[in-house]
Parts: structure tokens; C-alpha cells; sequence
């Protein structure tokens, strides 16, 4: 069955956007955040503010309706001008808190959250975002996150019966669509398994080795998906994924393969099985070339965050 691969490797990494609230600020104020533990999000819902992540040159003019995904760990600052000194977020947010206030008066709201990823495989995501997205409220293919951010923040203000599960279905949905946003760019996306798997060209292809990877694909079979020559479809897939077509099918078995290792219950040979091998020690072999240890080593450290790996999926 084809299979959606952005879908699919969001689900093998476990993103999972949760909201986490905002805060409401008036006048001159500027509040000094620690560098994030996670990947951050949070959109601009009403007035105007500047970004300033250490590091990363000029401020951000954010205004009413522009979304942000932060993944640079460096802290940064949140301002309604240059030149005001910051409060420390901590001082802000007591335990079980999802909004504070600062300044004088409420005309800016800020509403956020963070994604939690499992550990193994998680720098798949991490690895191929930039420090920065900002999706601006003008900017071609955004109509959705202004639904969106409208319904966040009505359904934290009403506090109404479900309004934390509504709110984390909402937050999850501007995830997906700050990714679509930023993916939906002509330039500026890197080489990687993130600006494949939302290429039209090689969307066919993809379905079906995330739909079946333990099928044993072809060049033929993917380029006739793709409706190009082999040599045509093997050049492009690997100037738009950094690695050519049957190495990406290879690395994505051993990911699948490393997921079901990491939760334990089945022997090497069944996880060997369950990827499309035949043989357990043609499956170990393999394992060990492309994640860099042996099944039976990355099976002992169970959760543990994957090495970096040479290949780009």
C-alpha cells in the first residue's frame, strides 16, 4: 500500500507538537528565554514583537498572524523594541501555568508550544531543519496556521471541557503546517530526506518504498513511478535527497528496523523479517554498515538518541 513518506517518518520519529500556552504583554517589556531543550513553535496572534536569536545576526520583526519553528539551542529573546531589558522566563511561569502576563496592557499575545520526538532517529528532524523557519501571514500557502492560531486562541481563553486535547490537535495541526509552509518554498530547503519527501516528481516513488520497504524495489520499478528514464530518476533523486534511490530504501529498512529494536519483544531474526531479510546475518551485516553498531548493541541501549550517520534520509 503507498504510504505518505513525510506521514511515515514523523510517525517513526514520534513527533508530537504539545502546547504549552503563551503570555500576554503591553508597553515596553522584552522576556529572555534559555536555550530550548526542544524544537520550539509559537505564532504571533495579536500585536507585533522582534526575535533575537543569539547568534544569528539582526532581529526578527514578527507581526499579528506570523508563525515561527525555532530549532537552534541558543537562547533568545522576545521584544515589543530593541535596547529593553529582558525578564527571565522562569519568573514569569509557575508550575502548571499555561499564560502570564508582563508589561502594561495585553496588545500582544504569543501562543506556543514544543515537539517531543522519541529518542531514536530523532536528529532525522533536527538535522535537516534550519535554525530558523519563520512563515510570515502574507506568505503564499499559510491561509490554514491563521485558522488555526484564531481556534488556539480561543479554545485556551474559554478553558471549556476538552480544551486541552482540542488544544494539542490544534498545535500538532500548526506543526504539520509550518512544515508544508517552509517545504512549500522553491529555494531554501537543504538537500535531505525532509525536501524529498514533499517533491512531487518523487512522490510516487517514495509511496511505495515507505508503503512496502520490504519489497525488494528496483531502479526500473521507482523510475517507472516517477515516470522518468532510469538515469533521469537516480540523478535527481539523489541531487534532492543527497543519496541515491536504493541507499535511501536501505537506510529506511534499518531505521524501521532500529525502532522496533529499541522497543524490545522480538528476537534479531524477527526484526531481520519484518525488513524484508531473509537472512539474520546478511540483516546484522547490513545494520552495522549503515547505523554504525551491531542490532544486538543498539537493541542493549534501548532509547538512546541514533549516531550520525554519513547517508542524509
Amino acid at each position: 500500500m503507498d504510504q505518505d513518506p513525510l506521514s511515515s517518518i514523523l510517525s517513526l520519529i514520534e513527533a508530537r507538537a504539545v502546547y504549552a500556552g503563551g503570555f500576554s504583554a503591553g508597553g515596553d517589556w522584552a522576556i529572555r528565554f534559555p536555550p530550548p531543550e526542544k524544537i520550539k513553535f509559537f505564532a504571533i496572534a495579536r500585536g507585533a514583537c522582534l526575535l533575537a536569536v543569539d547568534g544569528l545576526g539582526d532581529p526578527l520583526q514578527l507581526d499579528c498572524g506570523d508563525v515561527v519553528l525555532l530549532s537552534a539551542p541558543a537562547p533568545f529573546t522576545i521584544a515589543s523594541a530593541d535596547a529593553i531589558s529582558p525578564v527571565d522566563a522562569y519568573e514569569l511561569y509557575t508550575e502548571g501555568k499555561r499564560m502570564a502576563s508582563l508589561g502594561q496592557g495585553d496588545d500582544f499575545l504569543f501562543m506556543g508550544g514544543h515537539i517531543d520526538l522519541g529518542t531514536a532517529s530523532s536528529r532525522l528532524l533536527i538535522d535537516n531543519l534550519p535554525p530558523v523557519i519563520h512563515l510570515r501571514r502574507d506568505d503564499a500557502g499559510v491561509d490554514q496556521l491563521q485558522w488555526l492560531i484564531r481556534e488556539l486562541v480561543q479554545e485556551t481563553m474559554a478553558a471549556a471541557p476538552g480544551a486541552d486535547a482540542a488544544c494539542s490537535g490544534l498545535a500538532h495541526l500548526m506543526f504539520l503546517q509550518i512544515l508544508r509552509g517552509y517545504l512549500s518554498r522553491e529555494r531554501g530547503v537543504d538537500v535531505g530526506w525532509l525536501r524529498a519527501a514533499c517533491d512531487p516528481k518523487l512522490a510516487p516513488a517514495l509511496s511505495l518504498m515507505h508503503g512496502d520497504p520490504t519489497r525488494n524495489w528496483h531502479l526500473p520499478e521507482l523510475a517507472r513511478a516517477a515516470a522518468m528514464s532510469r538515469t533521469a530518476f537516480a540523478t535527481y533523486f539523489k541531487a534532492v535527497a543527497g543519496i541515491a534511490p536504493l541507499s535511501y530504501l536501505a537506510e529506511w529498512r534499518m531505521r524501521l528496523a532500529e525502532r522496533k529494536l529499541q522497543d524490545g519483544g522480538q528476537s534479531v531474526a524477527m526484526v531481520a523479517q519484518s525488513v524484508g531479510y531473509a537472512s539474520e546475518a546478511a540483516f546484522s551485516t547490513a545494520f552495522k554498515r549503515i547505523m554504525g553498531r551491531s542490532p544486538r548493541q543498539r537493541a542493549n541501549t534501548g532509547r538512546q538518541v541514533s549516531p550520525a550517520l554519513s547517508v542524509t534520509l
